[in-house]
């Protein structure tokens, strides 16, 4: 496979920094809250927010909002196809990092 090649099949949605280290986050686990990933990545709210929707808009993520003691949660969960897209991407930069053949 050409450089090319494994370079077309990097995900422009998961590509983003912030995007990446969130599936990367949740793919190791079965879900986290809010609060986890934003410690986590040290970002703000607001950031992870977007980046979240932008993520659930593609079908990649689900976030499940609940009340847990009168307090508001988010946790969210890579869907399957999240999971699958990640695994994808993560196989064209391992294509990509081994350079020249």
């Amino acid at each position: 496979m050409s450089l090319g090649e494994a370079m077309s099949r990097i995900d422009d949605v998961i590509h983003s920094p912030v995007r990446f280290t969130i599936m990367a986050a949740l793919s190791s686990v079965d879900d986290a809250t809010y609060q986890v990933l934003k410690e986590e990545l040290g970002i703000s709210y607001a950031l992870l927010s977007k980046h979240a929707a932008i993520l659930e808009n593609q079908g990649y993520l689900e976030a499940q909002k609940s009340f847990l003691a009168k307090k508001p949660q988010t946790v969210f969960r890579l869907t399957r196809s999240g999971r699958k897209a990640f695994r994808a991407h993560t196989m064209a930069l391992r294509d990509i990092q081994r350079g020249l053949r």
